[in-house]
């Protein structure tokens, strides 16, 4: 009980401590959620209703919920599901148009290079994701480039994403996600995938409560989910040295504030660790806002900007960093 007490007290010193930094924080969130491909990720967590005060009694109850159910494995409620279960049972997906507000040519890099700049291009996505046993699941999306000449290298025919994340706050998520140059067919530069160049993300999920949500809201509804994430992919691409280089460390910070119903804001911010890890197209911060609703059969609306970003304009490399890099994406979700 004393250890349970003592590890709450802690998570929501560190709920605290969050909040009063994030501004000035500066420089990574969930998902690798900047480096090329299209990534909509922002956290899971947005509660629909800002959650009444609680006593510390309360608050640590909900703290310690959250964090002992994450990585269940509900193998009691498979086997009850065996007979009634289909094949198809837990798999959706959703198909979405990525429209870029710029168009630019394509960037000047080595041939075998699986990451680099986002370079704009409309693009027509089909992600899949399959929900294994509770919150473990496995999810993929395959993209056609509208230009097919300025698929670069970096630029992937697919990418997967496996673990576990739990849309419930005070829960712990384990991901690894893919985004590089991933290939249907395997050529004498360029394999299918490179596993080691994916990325681990270690990340915990916490709401704003009261009465700091009073401060930061200025809707009633108004919500505020957020995670932190300790990001480390074991192999990128260098531009410096023209050559891979290993162990890419960061930590992240994300925040989606749901305004009103679904429409909503979300940032990012990214701490590299080893500052000359960070690439050009490795942003400082993302941010994106829209309309987003998760249900089967609805449409989404999002503008995200996951280009160079930088916290002071001079820091940014050349045509990235602006409003106009970023891209407007229309989405259709679905389940079976």
């Amino acid at each position: 009980m004393h250890m349970r007490r003592f590890f709450c007290t802690i998570l929501l010193i560190t709920n605290i401590f969050f909040i009063y930094v994030e501004k000035g924080w500066a420089n990574e969130f969930m998902q690798e959620t900047a480096k090329h491909a299209p990534k909509p990720q922002s956290p899971l967590l947005s509660p629909e209703t800002t959650p009444e005060p609680l006593l510390q009694e309360e608050e640590e109850e909900v703290i310690w919920q959250g964090v002992s159910s994450s990585f269940a494995l509900p193998f009691a409620e498979w086997d009850e599901e065996t007979t009634e279960r289909h094949w198809y049972d837990g798999l959706s997906g959703n198909l979405a148009l990525g429209y870029p507000l710029l168009e630019t040519p394509a960037a000047n890099l080595p041939p075998n290079t699986t990451n680099g700049p986002t370079n704009n291009n409309l693009t027509a996505t089909l992600s899949l994701k399959y929900s294994i046993i509770g919150n473990w699941f496995v999810s993929g999306t395959v993209y056609h480039y509208v230009d097919k000449e300025q698929q670069n290298p970096w630029n992937p025919d697919f990418t997967y994403v496996l673990g576990y994340s739990d849309w419930r706050p005070y829960t712990f998520s384990l991901l690894y996600s893919n985004y590089g140059g991933n290939r249907f067919s395997a050529t004498d530069t360029q394999p299918v995938t490179t596993f080691q160049q994916g990325t681990w993300s270690f990340g915990w999920k916490f709401p704003i409560t009261k009465p700091f949500i009073d401060w930061l809201s200025f809707t009633k509804e108004g919500s505020i989910g957020c995670q932190v994430d300790f990001n480390y992919t074991h192999e990128y691409f260098d531009l410096a040295s023209i050559g891979n280089k290993y162990h890419h460390r960061t930590v992240s910070l994300g925040c989606k504030y749901a305004i009103t119903g679904n429409w909503y804001i979300n940032g990012t911010a990214f701490h590299y660790l080893d500052t000359t890890q960070r690439q050009p197209w490795n942003p400082d911060f993302t941010y994106g806002f829209g309309y987003f609703d998760w249900r089967p059969g609805t449409i989404t609306l999002q503008y995200n900007n996951y280009s160079g970003n930088r916290w002071h304009d001079s820091d940014r490399a050349k045509d990235t960093g602006r409003f106009i890099d970023g891209s407007i994406t229309l989405a259709y979700s679905f389940a079976f």
